[in-house]
């Protein structure tokens, strides 16, 4: 993807493409966008990404993104693409599937109604990302896409986004409530981590714990603790581990994926984040 262009209705004017692949944004051009907008805004954004795809000779994700683009003009909901929807390097599953969660909590916080132009944008950045990190060729636009989600989720979000350093690679562990155990996806997460330090080449790895706010600060403090010397030792289970350090820590429930109130049940804050860094 080179440029990502807004279109601005018929001034974008209609080009010929019956017959071919592609034939999708010929279509969703001639949408006279309705509904929220937020909606109108994800239709435009779309169509943007339509339109670069197609340039490119991409037509199969100019259709993807030009059908994503009528159905936000009709005023259907159109929700961010699945992590499973694309076949994604194992390195980038977990920084991709955090920013999912994010944008998801940030929408379903009300950032649509908010600030419905930004929301919309870190959509559809969001969506743009995960089509050129499947690709996985175009460093630049990997990059284009990706930081133009986070500034964009970053002032539509209502809690914290942090934007890992350049180079940084992130996985996210999951656990159930009260628990330091790592169940068979967790394990797997764990099994990507590994992999992709040896790729990186000795990076530093940097395991921090995380709860959510049922129980006691005290005891939530310990319980992440167990959890991020949980996921260390299953990191290290498999023999002599590729990297240059390990530092281990661990937050209690002070640093929140998602901010709650006390006593509130929220899985992605029970969590162990691994951040390998060159």
């Amino acid at each position: 993807m080179k440029t990502i262009i807004v279109a601005t209705g018929a001034a974008a004017g209609l080009i010929l493409l019956a017959g071919c692949s592609g034939a999708q944004l010929g279509s969703a051009r001639t949408v006279q966008p309705t509904g929220s907008e937020f909606n109108q805004s994800l239709y435009r954004g779309y169509i943007g990404l339509s339109e670069s795809e197609y340039a490119e000779g991409d037509y199969r994700d100019s259709d993807a993104f030009a059908k994503r683009a009528k159905q936000a003009g009709a005023g259907s909901a159109v929700a961010p693409e699945d992590i499973a929807a694309r076949s994604l390097p194992a390195e980038n599953v977990g920084e991709l599937t955090e920013a999912r969660m994010t944008l998801v909590s940030a929408l379903d916080a009300g950032a649509a109604e908010r600030n419905p132009s930004g929301a919309a944008e870190a959509q559809v950045m969001f969506d743009c990302w995960m089509q050129e990190q499947e690709e996985n060729r175009q460093p630049v636009d990997i990059a284009r896409c990706r930081d133009g989600f986070y500034a964009a989720v970053g002032a539509a979000a209502p809690v914290a986004v942090s934007k890992p350093k350049p180079g940084a690679v992130r996985f996210i562990v999951y656990f159930p409530t009260n628990k330091a155990v790592l169940d068979k996806n967790a394990q797997q997460v764990v099994a990507e981590a590994r992999a992709a330090a040896a790729k990186l080449g000795q990076p530093v790895v940097k395991i921090s714990g995380n709860a959510d706010t049922v129980g006691a600060a005290e005891y939530n403090q310990k319980l992440s603790e167990m959890r991020a010397q949980a996921v260390a030792k299953v990191l290290g289970s498999g023999g002599s581990l590729p990297v240059k350090a390990v530092m281990t820590e661990a937050h209690g429930e002070t640093q929140p994926a998602v901010m709650t109130a006390d006593e509130t049940a929220e899985p992605r804050n029970r969590r162990v984040e691994i951040i390998l860094e060159q």
